[in-house]
């Protein structure tokens, strides 16, 4: 069952929200983690995590924090962000997703709530890599995980709005030539509608 977050808006004790108020970056700083955004489940559009201890994260400066898109058996989530505040760096999640469940627009996305995924090289199981500048190739994985705590829609005014999409992960991995890379701390609120989505299992 969808989950919803109901938005009450009353004029004389609150500004009036427009659906544009719910776009763009709301970065807030998580003190137990420097360089990370706290962990929310409010669409704020920010992500981050630690790889080998140093900060890579989404702060507002590049175009579109984040895309998702559904192609045949498999859904990939690539976070663009920085890596150590300096260099160009994403994260691409691909999730394996049942090809007996027919996804539609963003909204369909709600079959991941509340669903954890192994992460590792199989079919049956979430892939990672990254891309960007110096991204290292990872070659295994030792353990780890991604979670979806939250996955619901935002309704204003009763229209929604966007679909919340927020979990947490993290993982080791070795690259070709056994060097260990530790994720950690990592967290994503992100709020999906048809502009960061795109369906091409249809």
């Amino acid at each position: 069952m969808k989950k919803y977050i109901l938005i009450l808006i009353a004029a004389m004790a609150l500004c009036a929200c427009s659906k544009s108020d719910f776009k763009g970056t709301q970065y807030i700083d998580d003190p137990d983690y420097p360089g990370l955004p706290i962990y929310s489940e409010m669409g704020y559009n920010t992500f981050g995590a630690y790889i080998n201890q140093k900060a890579f994260s989404y702060t507002g400066s590049a175009n579109r924090p984040f895309y998702i898109v559904a192609d045949r058996e498999k859904l990939t989530l690539t976070l663009y962000g920085w890596y150590n505040y300096n260099d160009n760096f994403n994260i691409e999640f691909t999730l394996p997703i049942d090809t007996s469940y027919q996804l539609g627009d963003f909204n369909s996305l709600d079959i991941l709530d509340g669903k954890t995924f192994t992460i590792d090289t199989t079919s049956t199981t979430c892939n990672v890599k990254f891309t960007g500048s110096y991204a290292p190739v990872i070659e295994s994985f030792y353990s780890g995980h991604i979670t979806f705590e939250k996955v619901q829609q935002v309704i204003v005014d009763k229209t929604e709005v966007e679909l919340v999409v927020a979990g947490k992960f993290q993982f080791r991995a070795f690259t070709h030539d056994g060097n260990r890379i530790d994720v950690s701390g990592g967290r994503f609120d992100l709020g999906v509608d048809n502009s960061n989505f795109v369906n091409y299992r249809n």
